[in-house]
């Protein structure tokens, strides 16, 4: 029989449909083969060479010959920072006396993570992935200090049902001048748990996930990665910080060394296990203002792309996941990564 699961950190309920568990095999249907990428694309803007198709980067990382990975401002941004910021821009305003309206002010960059157009994360050098994870920190903090960016928002989208544009490997950071209740109805949602219990309601997760072992895929030196109780969808998989640490952008470089490895290698086993998979990955973590606070807890999630949302769970919020987060972990962990 189904079951109905609720997310101790948010709230938020999801239906395990186990009589409709599926085999990894079962979604390749979904998945699109990828086809062999040159290592070097003439009309790509991200390859070397083609930097003249980007605006001046705002983060590179060189080695002796030329950059191995940069960080510029994305051409068709949603959010844009003039040079000079009027007064007005940044007001809210009523429309029609009760529609609210602001301005489209914020900062969105791609970080180009390699000049090689073929180049997979799950492949490259530990040395290569762990300067992607400092590029995110570097550009979290530098968009942190403008006062009128209010969120912060890392993440990779890989292949075209996850959202990718070009195939070129890379991520993206938006920042934003204002709040999602998505993210703020989870601060409010962890803090009330802070209220009442006392205690970090991540911290307390990742505690009970460790004794039960049945949803946890790796454990490293500072990180835990699981597949959460609820689950949203098959073979999603959640990277907390062993430690408590609320605000990404405190992150060292020993734990920026030991994520990089980490998110390696649930990526690994995802590619292996589920045949290369779109998928998108997403930081989550309190706004900078806030500082590292006691009842949050930053983490990643990591979300195959093997189904889309449709009119049940467009309509209550409710997804049906239809592998049960416990099969997932067992088979991620089965898997050399």
């Amino acid at each position: 029989m189904s079951e109905y699961r609720q997310n101790v950190v948010n709230g938020e309920w999801v239906i395990i449909s186990s009589e409709r568990a599926k085999r990894p095999a079962d979604y390749t249907s979904t998945t699109k083969n990828r086809t062999s990428l040159p290592e070097h694309s003439p009309d790509c803007p991200f390859c070397r060479g083609n930097e003249h198709k980007c605006q001046t980067s705002t983060y590179e990382v060189k080695n002796e010959n030329s950059w191995i990975l940069r960080s510029v401002p994305n051409i068709f941004a949603a959010v844009s920072r003039p040079e000079h910021i009027p007064d007005t821009l940044l007001q809210r305003q009523r429309v029609s006396k009760i529609h609210l309206l602001a301005q489209g002010y914020g900062a969105a960059e791609v970080i180009i993570e390699s000049p090689k157009h073929n180049a997979n994360l799950v492949f490259m050098e530990k040395s290569e992935v762990y300067e992607i994870i400092k590029s995110y920190k570097e550009r979290f903090i530098a968009l942190s200090h403008d006062p009128n960016i209010a969120m912060v928002n890392i993440f990779k989208n890989y292949g075209a049902t996850a959202g990718a544009s070009l195939e070129h490997p890379h991520s993206q950071i938006i920042a934003t001048h204002v709040l999602s209740t998505h993210i703020t109805d989870s601060l409010t949602y962890a803090r009330r748990a802070f209220n009442t219990y006392g205690t970090c309601i991540f911290c307390d997760l990742i505690k009970r996930e460790l004794e039960a072992g049945d949803r946890v895929v790796t454990v490293s030196k500072h990180f835990i990665a699981f597949c959460p109780f609820a689950a949203r969808y098959p073979y999603e998989v959640r990277i907390c910080p062993l430690k408590h640490s609320a605000l990404f952008g405190t992150i060292s470089t020993e734990e920026m060394e030991d994520l990089a490895s980490i998110l390696q290698v649930i990526l690994k086993k995802i590619y292996i296990l589920l045949k290369d998979p779109d998928y998108n990955y997403y930081f989550r973590t309190v706004p900078t203002p806030d500082g590292d606070v006691r009842y949050f807890h930053w983490h990643i999630a990591v979300t195959p792309r093997l189904m889309k949302p449709a009119g049940f769970e467009l309509g209550t919020g409710i997804y049906i996941n239809t592998t049960p987060p416990e099969q997932s972990a067992e088979q991620l962990r089965n898997i050399e990564g």
